[in-house]
């Protein structure tokens, strides 16, 4: 049986094994990530945790004094996020379904027989569609783009739903980016992209892994510090 908790002060615990060599914590949501080094064994994590605890119980207080987050009900009038602008949302009846970002507004067209909950459920199917297919254009643009200032070139680039990460590279070279960054300002979205393809050159979070982060994004602490703010915003 492992030495670590599933959840902890009410969240629940991931470890992200990687080839890093320091532990780090980072609380997304409800989760509490834990980045340790691969090899690093469970007893020495619970410790780590158990150390932590006074500062973990603080950033805790600070979530709770947050303003309850509300799910969007997919209804004209509400506001989207989309590269740090938000765009109100306009429902529509006709054909072709889906959803586009016409005239400054997210158009989300939908059949006249889809009522209520149907609805509801048919427009977050197409925004979320919508999304990912903005995601996966404008961050395989981004990595061109900066592929070619760091002279790296990822084996491919893809998004996904992470739950706590905005992205990942594999051994492989295979980048994979959270769709949800999307939404972040292009700064915030470029610091990501810039990140994961510097794990092209630096497989862990060394000195040399961040002094390549910083030559291409000289304001990354402050887009890191953004993006964990934001993130229940974002996710």
């Amino acid at each position: 049986m492992s030495a670590i908790p599933q959840e902890l002060l009410g969240l629940r615990v991931e470890v992200v094994r990687s080839l890093r060599r320091t532990a780090a914590l980072q609380i997304v949501g409800s989760e509490l990530q834990v980045r340790v080094p691969a090899q690093l064994a469970d007893d020495r994590i619970a410790a780590i945790l158990q150390q932590k605890r006074p500062w973990i119980r603080s950033k805790v207080a600070q979530l709770q004094q947050l303003p309850p987050h509300r799910p969007r009900e997919a209804v004209s009038g509400e506001s989207f996020p989309y590269l740090g602008r938000h765009y109100r949302l306009k429902v529509q009846e006709g054909h072709p379904v889906g959803v586009c970002l016409s005239g400054g507004l997210l158009r989300a067209t939908v059949r006249p027989q889809e009522q209520g909950d149907q609805r509801r459920a048919r427009i977050r199917h197409y925004l979320e569609r919508w999304y990912r297919g903005r995601a996966l254009e404008r961050l395989q643009d981004k990595a061109d783009r900066y592929g070619r200032q760091m002279g790296v070139t990822p084996a491919s680039v893809s998004v996904r739903a992470f739950r706590s990460r905005w992205g990942s590279c594999d051994r492989q070279g295979k980048v994979v980016f959270n769709w949800h960054i999307i939404k972040a300002p292009h700064p915030v979205v470029d610091y990501v992209v810039i990140h994961e393809l510097a794990h092209l050159v630096h497989a862990n979070h060394s000195r040399a892994f961040w002094q390549l982060v910083e030559r291409h994004c000289p304001a990354f602490a402050l887009h890191r510090t953004w993006l964990k703010d934001q993130a229940l915003r974002l996710l």
